[in-house]
């Protein structure tokens, strides 16, 4: 392969090497060797010395998809003050040109050779093939928001300027995708055969300075793994020999993960599971182990410690007065950055582990003072965001108690009993940081403390016979979950509604009409629609007008489709792979919900750091212009997804 470079020489590299190289390239590494190697043959080779300007924001569009081989390129932008900002940096194996040249559009943004650069570049004609051809490749370059948005996301993994609430004094990038687990890995994974004794076992850990040994077979696969925890558990202190095997203590199933996961994935996964370290998987292979520590050294904080305090805290004083180093850690996490969605996952484990605490320490208290146990299985709903897992640092109480139905000599006295339960444990999480809901949607109102054939009785009258009351009160009760469960009721009820809604399309299309109520702050003309007067004057409200409206049209989609998820992400991915919403779309949907997410947890912490109330509006005027443009694009995303739901379901058609 020889092509002129960009300073008139010329440059000749091997086509084998170019191939080797393209194998390893995302999504390149899908093709079939035999079309692999058609387009390295007509790939060129173009060199910039460092500091070369390849392309000026607003210039004709890319004629080549330019695969960067060596070196590295930024991204620029121009802001309000005519100053450039980094929001990218590409490297080897990234690409820069596709999104200008499949639209026809002109260049995103300036870019400049920031090493000396080598890329491989691919005709127009070839990319616009393989989009067309391969469905993968079209779900890699067809987004522009997407594509857009992961431009500055990424930024964050080089430690760029942040972009966010840098005039506000908070370090948070516009939006952050945080390191990968690879990055923060031991790569010195010790591992040992099912056979060995465990003082083999301790040797060898001993000799690699490590604090874990994996058991494996003939694979690289773990079958069970040993800590300097379970050798003084379970072996010293149990008085064992030490010529057992390893098979014998060794802790299983294995927690994994994969190197290309977040390490904000590691973090929920470790808390959820009550575990300190994960092997580290790729392809079917070990290649490191990933511990607390050294999640703790990157972020500065464990939640996995913070949840291990709340499951041994016996004092339900003690477990209130957790709140500050909860909300600590909280703010460290969602400082660090990460993925919305495990961000989010992360806030909501540390909540529920809390109120899952309350529960069993107000039952003990309730014991200990002579007013007996629960008179029969009963079990904790939580409603709202709380419900789809999408909690942040300004949320408020949505929950209910059901208990098993008993006979009606027995229903009052078991109704006090649940009542002056629940009233406990709503008083303890308001006193621990999560206040009650001005709606009076909790379990201490004796309308949401109920016997399971109430709750059924009660979700069937409002699909049956809605009214704008009882629809208001489907949107926040249809995302119920249960954070503990006595018996199987609330599955059993979940899967019965989702049968009965499908069957009542008039129910569906009201559903869909309150869905519109909540519009994205956008005029036609693409210009912010602010508030016009009191306290929030000249701000608009991101979680009412920006995020509730993408809640509640996934919400009327999946019981259209009958999609049991709950966690509005985890709703969009089925209704994208039932086809309601095609892919570009999607990948557009998750990016806006994501960046305006940001944007609100930005405004939490902002207000935390200067002793407010956390709130969800914001002023649009303290952004700047590339945030604005972001955010105008993100609400014509979830304009386009409410036009979807008037479309499918005629809304403009219904009357109440």
């Amino acid at each position: 392969m020889a092509s002129q470079n960009q300073n008139g020489s010329q440059s000749n590299i091997p086509n084998l090497r170019v191939l080797e190289f393209m194998r390893t390239v995302t999504p390149f590494d899908t093709l079939a060797d035999q079309t692999l190697e058609m387009l390295v043959s007509r790939m060129e080779i173009a060199y910039f010395p460092i500091g070369q300007r390849i392309a000026n924001k607003g210039a004709s569009p890319f004629r080549h998809l330019h695969v960067i081989q060596q070196g590295t390129a930024g991204m620029y932008l121009t802001d309000d003050h005519e100053e450039k900002i980094l929001v990218d940096v590409r490297g080897e194996g990234d690409y820069f040109g596709g999104t200008s040249l499949l639209q026809d559009k002109p260049a995103m943004f300036d870019i400049i050779a920031q090493q000396d650069l080598i890329t491989l570049m691919l005709p127009a004609a070839e990319l616009q093939q393989l989009v067309t051809k391969h469905p993968v490749f079209k779900r890699y370059f067809g987004s522009s928001l997407a594509r857009t948005i992961k431009a500055v996301c990424d930024s964050a993994t080089y430690q760029q300027p942040q972009l966010i609430g840098e005039r506000r004094g908070i370090n948070l990038d516009v939006y952050m995708t945080g390191k990968r687990v690879a990055d923060l890995m031991s790569r010195n994974v010790v591992t040992c055969e099912p056979g060995v004794s465990v003082q083999t076992a301790a040797r060898r850990m001993a000799q690699r300075r490590v604090s874990s040994i994996v058991v494996s077979g003939n694979s690289l696969h773990p079958l069970g793994i040993v800590t300097d925890n379970d050798l003084r558990t379970k072996v010293l202190a149990a008085g064992l020999s030490p010529e057992v095997a390893v098979t014998g203590i060794m802790s299983r199933p294995v927690q994994t993960i994969t190197s290309d996961s977040y390490s904000f994935d590691a973090l929920l996964k470790m808390s959820r599971h009550g575990v300190r370290l994960l092997v580290v998987m790729k392809a079917d292979r070990m290649v490191g182990i990933i511990s607390e520590h050294d999640l703790q050294m990157e972020t500065g904080s464990s939640p996995v410690q913070v949840i291990g305090e709340i499951e041994r805290t016996a004092s339900l004083n003690t477990l209130i007065g957790m709140r500050p180093k909860i909300d600590s850690v909280l703010q460290m996490l969602l400082r660090q950055g990460g993925p919305v969605k495990q961000l989010v996952a992360l806030v909501t484990e540390l909540n529920d582990r809390l109120a899952l605490r309350i529960l069993k320490l107000v039952e003990h208290e309730m014991k200990s003072e002579g007013h007996g146990g629960p008179p029969g299985p009963y079990g904790w709903l939580a409603f709202g965001s709380e419900g789809r897992k999408e909690q942040t640092l300004h949320t408020d109480q949505d929950n209910a108690l059901f208990y098993s139905t008993v006979s009606d000599r027995d229903e009052a006295e078991c109704k006090t009993w649940f009542l002056k339960f629940s009233e406990r444990v709503v008083d303890s999480l308001d006193r621990s940081g999560i206040p009650r809901c001005p709606g009076g949607v909790m379990a201490s109102n004796p309308q949401w403390c109920q016997p399971e054939e109430r709750w059924q009785a009660t979700f069937l009258e409002w699909i049956t016979e809605p009214d704008p009351h009882t629809l208001l009160m489907a949107s926040i009760f249809f995302d119920f979950r249960a954070l503990y469960a006595g018996t199987e009721f609330p599955y059993i009820l979940h899967d019965q509604l989702l049968k009965v809604i499908r069957k009542n399309r008039l129910f569906l299309r009201f559903m869909a009409k309150v869905s519109l109520n909540n519009r994205p702050p956008l005029s036609l003309l693409k210009r912010f629609i602010v508030e016009k007067s009191g306290e929030h004057k000249n701000k608009i409200d991101l979680k009412m007008r920006g995020l509730t409206p993408v809640v509640d049209a996934a919400r009327v989609l999946s019981l259209d489709l009958g999609i049991k998820a709950q966690n509005t992400l985890d709703r969009l991915s089925e209704i994208n792979r039932k086809g309601v919403i095609e892919d570009n779309f999607h990948a557009d949907l998750r990016e806006a919900y994501g960046f305006i997410v940001y944007l609100q947890i930005s405004r939490h912490l902002d207000a935390l750091a200067k002793g407010e109330k956390p709130d969800n509006f914001l002023d649009p005027a303290s952004l700047n212009n590339l945030q604005r443009k972001m955010l105008k694009e993100s609400f014509a995303v979830v304009r386009r997804l409410q036009e979807t739901i008037e479309f499918r379901f005629q809304t403009k058609v219904i009357e109440f």
